[in-house]
């Protein structure tokens, strides 16, 4: 009987194509805007090697600015004098990092929009140079040779945005299956399928499994089309895919269970897509799929109430380092929400039949 079941609620799932196109298409969709929008947020810190300063000045004597120059060489940053045009259109025309003027008593450092860390780079070394002197500036002190303590202190390798939004929104659009439920849950309320089972003989957990099965199947394979699918178009890297596969299989059971209890509980589909999204997106908030956690002004103890907190954290950690602390918590997590909203739905169902509501 339940597998009549199963294949009767298949029919109608795929009946409303849309449901299933969104499962497809939205995940893709909101990761090709959100990776690029917040690219240069996540973006690592690269270091800067040499680049060209230009320089004029009014000083007498070509001393202290051989000493700048000279100074400026070891630093890695390269003075070329420019004694005549507009300083902006210098800049501009030889593509340098900024501009120093000098005079008999002050200077004035000018740096580009395009080369943020190297105008940073340029006044701290000009207020260095001037304020302590250049000549004590070329001064290198000898020191005795020490032998440094070497530690190597735990931290997380870095992931560019195009990964992290590529693992953080398949986790939350894990928490949106439910959408997929929609052609069973309306045509049971339009046509009266769910009076009939009430009050036939087919037990309550046979009707909940005839349900949960092909919403989580459906869901297993949106969301696995649409993960292949940006692995293609946006080169994601995925860590060890057989714990990655089961987190996010696990998240799509529990999603599903969720989404059961609160239609068995509510017997409206239009209760249970807005309680359904309403606690995905507050989870996904909270849990890094907007704002990055690792950026996150949540405390921990708020973030690690959200399941997707733990789903994604233990995903992105698996693809940049191989290894997370918060696979176990991701599984069990999700395990603990499947097992407890099937329990409830099935007891709310089993309810509902007695009382033939």
């Amino acid at each position: 009987m339940i597998r009549y079941l199963i294949k009767n609620n298949f029919k109608l799932m795929y009946r409303n194509t849309w449901s299933i196109v969104t499962m497809l298409v939205a995940p893709i969709l909101v990761i090709a805007v959100l990776s690029s929008a917040f690219a240069g947020l996540m973006k690592s810190y690269e270091d800067v090697d040499e680049f060209s300063v230009g320089y004029r000045t009014q000083m007498a004597g070509d001393s202290i600015m051989e000493a700048v120059r000279e100074a400026g060489e070891q630093a890695g940053i390269l003075f070329y004098e420019y004694p005549e045009g507009e300083i902006k259109e210098v800049v501009q025309k030889y593509e340098m990092a900024g501009f120093v003027e000098f005079s008999e008593d002050e200077y004035t450092v000018y740096t580009s929009e395009d080369y943020k860390v190297e105008g940073i780079t340029l006044e701290y070394f000009m207020h260095k140079a001037m304020s302590e002197g250049v000549n004590t500036a070329l001064q290198v002190e000898e020191k005795p040779d020490i032998t440094p303590a070497i530690e190597h202190p735990e931290y997380m390798s870095a992931i560019d945005s195009v990964d992290y939004y590529g693992i953080a929104f398949i986790v939350y659009f894990c928490w949106c299956g439910i959408i997929c439920a929609t052609g069973v849950l309306s045509n049971e309320k339009k046509y009266g399928i769910g009076r009939r089972f009430r009050v036939s003989d087919i037990s309550e957990i046979k009707n909940y499994l005839g349900k949960f099965i092909p919403i989580v199947l459906t869901a297993t394979a949106g969301i696995g089309i649409a993960t292949g699918v940006t692995i293609l178009l946006f080169d994601i890297h995925w860590g060890k895919p057989l714990w990655s596969f089961c987190i996010i299989l696990l998240m799509i059971l529990a999603q599903t269970a969720l989404g059961l209890m609160f239609y068995n509980i509510s017997n409206s589909l239009v209760i249970t897509i807005i309680l359904q999204f309403t606690v995905a997106w507050v989870m996904g908030f909270v849990g890094g799929s907007f704002e990055t956690y690792m950026f996150s002004a949540f405390s921990d103890s708020i973030k690690h109430l959200s399941p997707i907190y733990h789903g994604t954290r233990a995903l992105v950690e698996l693809s940049c380092m191989g290894e997370s602390s918060y696979v176990g918590s991701a599984l069990i997590y999700a395990l603990a929400i499947t097992v407890i909203c099937s329990v409830i739905a099935i007891l709310a169902g089993t309810i509902r039949k007695r009382g033939k509501a």
